[in-house]
């Protein structure tokens, strides 16, 4: 029997939650709050922006760590699809149209698909028989994974992740 690895990778650090996991700062959670103010000052899109790509970084990673050359989407939702500066292009919009479940997603078109998640524009599944990658609510990922290497997660923490062992919600 295969043992799979279970995280919760965010953007919110372990040590501002209460005896109970409730997180306790006022923290962005969408990227629909680009320029509100929060308890760290007002949401950039540039920081808003280095939080997708780490994000997304710490994906491509895993999915190296194990072998992984494509993800299938599973359980698609398909939301309004928005501008949101670098989506302006008109082949986005193409790709943003031909999304279907069961599509198989190559390694490089992985952060495409990925953004389209974090800004809420579609919500999926994405798996492989050697990981999974669910997205919840709040900017929380969570990643099943056959690897576990104490490098990685070293790298992906170096990004301003947190890493923590929690199984997904959405299993």
């Amino acid at each position: 029997m295969i043992k799979i690895h279970y995280w919760r990778i965010t953007k919110y650090n372990p040590k501002n939650r209460d005896e109970n996991g409730i997180y306790q700062k006022y923290e962005w959670t969408s990227v629909s709050e680009v320029g509100k103010i929060f308890d760290n000052g007002e949401l950039l899109f540039d920081v808003y922006l280095f939080c997708e790509n780490a994000y997304i970084d710490a994906i491509i990673k895993i999915m190296r760590e194990n072998g992984v050359e494509s993800l299938k989407v599973d359980a698609l939702e398909i939301h309004n699809y928005d501008n949101y500066a670098d989506f302006t292009e008109p082949t986005t919009k193409k790709y943003f149209r031909t999304l279907r479940n069961n599509m198989l997603i190559p390694k490089q078109e992985v952060a495409q698909v990925s953004r389209f998640i974090l800004r809420e524009l579609i919500w999926c599944k994405l798996v492989s028989d050697r990981m999974f990658v669910h997205f919840g609510y709040d900017y929380y990922m969570y990643i099943g994974s056959e690897q576990q290497s104490e490098e990685l997660l070293k790298a992906i923490e170096s990004n301003g992740l947190f890493v923590e062992i929690v199984v997904s919600p959405y299993l």
